[in-house]
This record gives structure tokens, C-alpha cells and sequence, in this order.
């Protein structure tokens, strides 16, 4: 085989394990049933995984992020991993733990946590304090079917690879304090419902009301195809860097073969 053919070969291949869900590692870490609540509704524990968040995690799942469980973020459980989800965390972090989720985004690991409002999730506090950032438990917006989330400021995580939308929904909710700004409540535009923060050379994503992405209990959920079901696949991409329209399997094939025909041509020609 010639120099030039082996090449194309190696960068058609190189595409082709670029596409979502070709890794070995896992994408995305959660916190499991052990660590989170179901914060006095309906439904079991909310993780990724959990049956009160199927629609959550199959959207995932379909845009090709695979999902792991654990029960402490620690170094051992998270090395590998490319962004950590705490869900409703109802029990405290350790400082180990904070340690190890600090330095695994510093590193380029990506962070995506959850604290609602009230009493929701105060376990949330410490790990959201190590980033600088505070939450305001609220409440702010109303229960039912809610109010919106307003995008505030331009963001892949409102414009990314599942799409481009100006809102979601939402229902009682708390509030962020710190980070960057991207959306805010429409019932109080004041207060922030949701924000982001570089740090060091990761990422981290501020959540708010549980209800937009879980299928029990209010009738929010992000139904496949709707703001919602958008918005959390984008938060996903935006949190481990992933922030262009990521291309389809069926593309990059069709660049192998047009890679091939070329290298047949040349071949021909000689």
C-alpha cells in the first residue's frame, strides 16, 4: 500500500472516531440513587439513569454521550470521565470531594450541577461556593405549568449542536448568584436562572429547577424535540467543550468514500 493511500485510510478513520459515542471512556458521570432525592414528588430518585429522568437520559444517549454512576466524585470514580452531573444531591460532599471535582475541571473536565429552591438540594451549596458562585433558593416563578427561562446572552448552550432556541421552561425555582449570566426568569427578570463559569481549562453549568428536566411530578420535561429536550443536550455539549454543530456518521462516511475514490484515481492516473 502506497505513503498516500495510508494516509487517507488514517484520516478517514480519525473522522470516524470522532463521532460521538465511538469513546471508551465515559461522557458523562452522575451522582446514583445513593447520593440524590426525589425532592418529595413523585417518581424515583432524580439521576441520570433513574426511571423520573428517562427522557433526560435518552436524549443523551441518542446524541451519543455514554452515562456512568457512581456514588462519591471522587479521582478514582471520575478519572476518565469528560463532564460529572451531581442531580438532586441530598447529601453532603466531602472536602475530598471537592478537591477532586475542582482539579478535574481545572483540567478540562466539564460540571453540570442542579440546587432548586427552598430546601431543595442544599447539599449543593459547598460545591457551588468552591466555584464562586451562590445560589438564592427562592422561590421565583410559579408552579403549574411555569414560567420561562429567557436567554439573556448568546451561548452554545442556547445555540449548539441540537439546535437554537431563545427559551425553556421552568417552574418554582431558585436563583444564581455569580459566574456568567445566560438566562434569566421571565416571571422576575432580575434573577438569574442560569449560568456559566470557565474554570481553569473546564467548564461548569449552574441549574436551577429540577422540574425542566425530569418526567414526574410537574408536567414540564424535556420531550424529545421541544426547548427543553434541546437545551439539555446542549448544556451536555457546551460542558465538555463540544460547542459546533458536531457532523453525522452518514457525512463523515461519504467523506471516506469521496477520501477513497480520490486515492483510486490517483492510483489510476499513475
Amino acid at each position: 500500500m502506497k505513503k498516500g493511500t495510508r494516509m487517507i485510510i488514517l484520516l478517514f478513520f480519525a473522522a470516524i472516531i470522532m463521532i460521538p459515542g465511538y469513546s471508551s471512556a465515559i461522557d458523562i458521570m452522575s451522582l446514583d440513587g445513593t447520593r440524590t432525592s426525589n425532592e418529595g414528588e413523585a417518581g424515583a430518585n432524580r439521576y441520570l439513569t433513574s426511571t423520573s429522568m428517562a427522557n433526560a437520559t435518552t436524549i443523551l444517549t441518542n446524541a451519543g454521550f455514554s452515562i456512568g454512576t457512581t456514588d462519591r466524585f471522587i479521582a478514582a470514580n471520575i478519572s476518565g470521565s469528560r463532564v460529572l452531573y451531581t442531580g438532586t444531591v441530598s447529601s453532603a460532599f466531602t472536602a475530598q470531594e471537592l478537591t477532586d471535582i475542582a482539579a478535574f475541571v481545572s483540567a478540562g473536565g466539564g460540571l453540570v450541577m442542579q440546587r432548586d429552591w427552598d430546601n431543595f438540594y442544599p447539599a449543593a451549596d459547598p460545591l457551588a461556593s468552591a466555584f464562586g458562585v451562590s445560589y438564592n433558593s427562592g422561590p421565583f416563578g410559579t408552579g403549574g405549568t411555569g414560567t420561562l427561562v429567557n436567554k439573556t446572552a448568546e451561548s452554545p448552550i442556547w445555540n449548539g449542536p441540537a439546535g437554537s432556541v431563545p427559551s425553556y421552561s421552568q417552574v418554582f425555582s431558585s436563583s444564581v448568584s455569580g459566574g456568567t449570566e445566560i438566562g434569566t426568569h421571565s416571571s422576575d427578570p432580575t434573577e438569574v436562572a442560569l449560568a456559566v463559569l470557565g474554570y481553569g481549562l473546564g467548564r461548569v453549568v449552574f441549574l436551577t429547577d429540577m422540574d425542566a428536566w425530569d418526567d414526574e411530578g410537574d408536567p414540564i420535561s424535556p420531550t424529545p424535540g421541544s426547548n427543553n429536550a434541546i437545551v439539555w443536550e446542549n448544556i451536555f455539549h457546551y460542558a465538555i467543550g463540544e460547542t459546533q454543530q458536531v457532523p453525522e456518521p452518514t457525512t463523515l462516511l461519504l467523506l471516506g468514500f469521496g477520501l477513497a475514490g480520490l486515492a483510486g484515481v490517483r492510483r489510476y492516473k499513475r
